[in-house]
């Protein structure tokens, strides 16, 4: 498991192409943003520039996670580590005068091959499996554990949002060494937390699939270039997940539903922590 820290300026080259290893890097910007004049002309300036390019520019819901509260989130792909790094030296202090909160993530991204399959399998199950949410949305659903979970206030606040409006969920999970399950339930838990997580994965994944949600970026997250003294981004952390979800009544759906419900345990028996933003 890799270490995430703030690494100076001097080991900051190093730490990227090492972990890169000649891959193609991506940058994922944490914002709270107090000039949006300034910031909407620094989106069109910015804008695939040393070979860069932005996949996702996304409205945070006004809730804050670990005491983080930011309103915009950037995801930037870049050929390579020397790439990223040339953009930060040009745009980043920039970027950075305009926002109150400004952190920057490094992640070597899955192959967009791997986006793209899943693009697919899920048009298919959609197609022979689907299901349309058109039913009022209860709101009793609440996590007993809400450092792997949305906590309240994130979830009140998402359920007073547009509900069809398409909406983006980032998670950035830790896992477990080894697996945590109550000793009452009959289930193999000898195992890793990462397979802990891949048993929810499969379970809440066809929910997802059948409502035309999936993952539309993720990868293996390396180094944290920029951040705040404490921030709950200076962790170890293994896996970066973006998942879409056409309207966000789907999100809400699901955590209801009972096929849902039978996945919980394992994600709880899985995960150490996680960082959780919900967006349009």
């Amino acid at each position: 498991m890799n270490q995430l820290t703030v690494v100076t300026q001097k080991t900051i080259d190093n730490t990227l192409e090492q972990k890169a290893n000649g891959k193609k890097l991506a940058l994922v910007f944490h914002l709270k943003v107090k000039d949006y004049s300034a910031y909407q002309q620094w989106l069109v300036n910015s804008n695939k520039q040393l070979g860069g390019r932005q996949l996702f520019q996304i409205a945070i819901d006004p809730a804050p996670r670990e005491g983080m509260l930011i309103d915009q989130l950037i995801i930037n792909e870049y050929p390579s580590a020397q790439s990223a790094l040339a953009f930060m030296a040009k745009f980043g202090s920039t970027l950075q005068s305009i926002c109150s909160v400004y952190e920057v993530l490094a992640i070597v991204p899955e192959p967009a091959m791997t986006f793209y399959m899943v693009k697919v399998i899920s048009w298919l199950v959609r197609l022979f499996k689907g299901v349309k949410d058109k039913r009022p949305l209860a709101a009793n659903w609440t996590a007993d554990n809400v450092a792997v979970w949305p906590d309240e206030k994130q979830m009140n606040v998402a359920r007073k949002q547009n509900l069809n409006k398409a909406l983006f969920v980032y998670n950035l999970n830790k896992y477990k060494t080894v697996a945590n399950y109550p000793e009452s339930e009959n289930i193999d838990s000898l195992v890793s937390g990462q397979v802990a997580y891949d048993r929810y994965a499969k379970i809440a994944g066809f929910e997802l699939l059948r409502r035309g949600a999936y993952p539309v970026y993720g990868g293996k997250p390396i180094c944290l270039l920029e951040s705040s003294q404490g921030s709950m981004l200076v962790d170890s952390w293994d896996k970066f997940i973006f998942v879409r979800y056409p309207q966000r009544r789907d999100l809400l759906a699901i955590i209801e539903s009972d096929e849902f419900n039978n996945g919980q345990i394992h994600r709880d028996a899985g995960l150490e922590r996680v960082a959780i933003f919900m967006g349009s």
